[in-house]
C-alpha cells in the first residue's frame, strides 16, 4: 500500500514550508520541542539496548523510516552505539537539509515502499513520528500505518521500534490532522505476526512506543 500521491505532495510541501520558516530545528519536524523529540528517542534506544543481539564492538544496522534530518543517527552515537545508519524520508527537502546538518550521514529520499530491500536487510527498523500523519483514503483509517509496521517487521533481523499518538489522549484524539491509535488495538494487531510485542506508555501523556522482536528473549 503506497502513499497516495496527493498525500505525498501535501507532506512534501508542508515540510518544505516548515524548513523555510524554522530552519534545521526539531520544530520544523512538528515536534513541540527538541526535548520532546529526544524523549521519544530515549525510549526507542532503551528498547534497542534491551533487545539487541549485537556483539561487542560490532555495529548494528538501522533503517530510520521518516527520518527527518536524521537526528536519530547522531543521538544513537551519543548513546555509545556503533551504528550503520540509513535514513529515508518522503520529503527531499528534509533529506537535503539533513545532509547539510550532518555531513557523514546516509539519507535517501522516498517512502518505505519506494525501495526494494530484501527481507531481513537491517538489524533494527525504527520510526519516530512518521505515522502521525493522516494519509489513508476515507474508510481505511490507520491502514497505511499498519501496512508500514508489517513491512518494517519484514525488513528487520532483530526488531522494530516505533511510536504512535495515543487516541486515549483527549487533545490528540480531537485533532483531525493527526492520526492516533488505541494501544491495545495496535498491540493485538502486532501480536498476529510478531514473535514478541512490548509497549511503553509511561513517558508522555499523548504517545506510546511499541517494540517488536523477531526472537524470544
Amino acid at each position: 500500500m503506497k502513499l497516495p500521491d496527493k498525500q505525498r505532495q501535501r507532506i512534501i510541501k508542508r515540510h518544505q514550508h516548515a524548513i523555510q520558516e524554522r530552519g534545521y530545528q526539531a520544530t520544523a519536524l512538528f515536534w513541540s520541542s527538541q526535548s520532546v523529540q529526544e524523549k521519544r528517542f530515549d525510549i526507542l534506544i532503551d528498547f534497542i539496548r534491551l533487545h539487541s543481539m549485537r556483539k561487542k564492538n560490532q555495529p548494528i544496522t538501522v533503517l530510520d523510516v521518516g527520518c527527518g534530518f536524521g537526528d536519530l543517527c547522531s543521538y544513537l552515537k551519543k548513546s555509545e552505539f556503533e551504528v550503520e545508519y540509513i535514513g529515508i524520508d518522503v520529503s527531499p527537502d528534509m533529506v537535503q537539509a539533513g545532509q547539510f546538518k550532518y555531513q557523514d550521514i546516509h539519507l535517501l529520499s522516498g517512502e518505505l515502499f519506494d525501495f526494494d530491500w530484501s527481507d531481513a536487510s537491517f538489524d533494527w527498523v525504527v520510526c519516530s513520528g512518521a505515522m502521525n500523519e493522516v494519509v489513508d483514503p476515507y474508510g481505511l483509517e490507520g491502514m497505511y500505518a499498519k501496512t508500514m509496521i508489517q513491512k518494517m517487521y519484514a525488513l528487520c533481523r532483530q526488531g522494530v521500534v516505533f511510536n504512535l499518538l495515543n487516541a486515549a489522549h483527549e487533545w490528540t484524539n480531537s485533532r483531525p490532522d493527526l492520526q492516533s491509535f488505541d494501544p491495545k488495538a495496535i498491540t493485538g494487531f502486532c501480536e498476529e505476526f510478531a514473535a514478541q510485542v512490548f509497549v511503553r506508555q509511561d513517558y508522555l501523556p499523548n504517545d506510546f512506543t511499541v517494540c517488536l522482536t523477531k526472537m524470544d528473549d
